[in-house]
């Protein structure tokens, strides 16, 4: 099945990547040119000019698009949050102008945080109503409806709404990642500010775990061989409290974790309890300390391979 990555660059694109170039070859993985995603414009004509060499690639096989690009987060203000959405219209109407021949799937990352952030009753399912608190929890539901309204008849489209994603190669730039900046502050012994309560319950799945899990029901979608659309939850089914993070990744280190409360506008668009139901089929075998040790490790190479670069004497210098 020829696969087009969107967002490869990303936590959870890239661990697609991966898994995709260990079960079936790099070769069966399109490789696109790089989307100038600070503008939007810009970004969706550069995305419909890669579609028609995607579309190309693919002839008349099986093909799959798994959409796994964004850089809002729950603290995204509205516009810039919404500027989101016009790079995937972009790309979906040009798939819907000229599908390419073979049978396909389009696959849309979604975020359970965001959707359920004000529903009721958990633990959530894919049956839960959504009840957004954010821009970003809005922009997300804008999204899966446009995947699925603009591929109706087209091809399968699959909703993922993910749980909170953890792993090797978390952004550290964004305000998000508990996970991985408890690690970091484990090493670097900077205060981490936590903005909520800390018997928040998550649940957190580990990166590999997720990209196993779009990319087993795209393959299931492909094999129905019908266009159809579905809403999965791709999550551990494991929930944590915000406390029980934070012992279990100063167990791993060894070391205190130095903590700062405080307070965040995004505090706000933040549910106390959000546990979830995975769906049929969604495996997550990695359990969280184990998980949460390879994130610690990957920041701890991180840190190390900066500081060697730090103290490189350049030949200038030297002389």
């Amino acid at each position: 099945m020829t696969t087009w990555v969107i967002g490869r660059g990303g936590l959870l694109g890239s661990a697609i990547d991966r898994r995709i170039a260990r079960d079936h070859g790099a070769a069966t993985t399109f490789t696109a040119a790089s989307i100038p995603w600070a503008d939007p414009q810009a970004a969706g004509q550069a995305l419909q000019t890669e579609y028609q060499r995607f579309r190309s690639s693919a002839g008349s096989g099986p093909w799959r698009i798994l959409w796994a690009a964004g850089a809002a987060t729950v603290s995204t203000p509205a516009d810039q949050a919404q500027s989101e959405l016009r790079p995937l219209e972009a790309l979906l109407a040009a798939i819907r102008a000229a599908p390419p021949a073979g049978p396909g799937v389009f696959f849309m990352t979604s975020s359970a945080g965001g959707v359920y952030a004000g529903s009721r009753n958990p633990p959530f399912t894919e049956d839960t109503d959504p009840a957004p608190l954010s821009p970003y929890g809005e922009l997300k539901l804008a999204q899966e409806a446009s995947a699925t309204g603009q591929l109706s008849g087209t091809c399968s489209v699959v909703i993922g709404r993910f749980s909170n994603l953890y792993g090797p190669g978390q952004n550290l730039s964004k305000l998000q990642g508990l996970i991985s900046r408890l690690a970091l502050s484990s090493i670097t012994q900077q205060p981490i500010s936590i903005f909520v309560p800390l018997d928040t319950i998550r649940d957190y799945i580990y990166v590999d775990d997720a990209a196993g899990a779009a990319l087993e029901l795209t393959q299931q979608a492909q094999d129905d061989q019908e266009a159809s659309s579905r809403i999965a939850i791709i999550a551990s089914g494991q929930p944590a409290t915000v406390g029980q993070v934070i012992h279990t990744m100063g167990h791993v280190a060894r070391r205190r974790i130095p903590v700062a409360y405080g307070s965040h506008p995004s505090a706000g668009a933040q549910a106390l309890d959000l546990r979830l139901t995975p769906s049929a089929n969604v495996a997550a075998p990695t359990q969280l300390p184990e998980g949460m040790k390879s994130a610690y490790q990957d920041i701890l190479s991180r840190m190390q391979a900066s500081r060697q670069r730090d103290h490189q004497v350049s030949p200038a210098s030297a002389g």
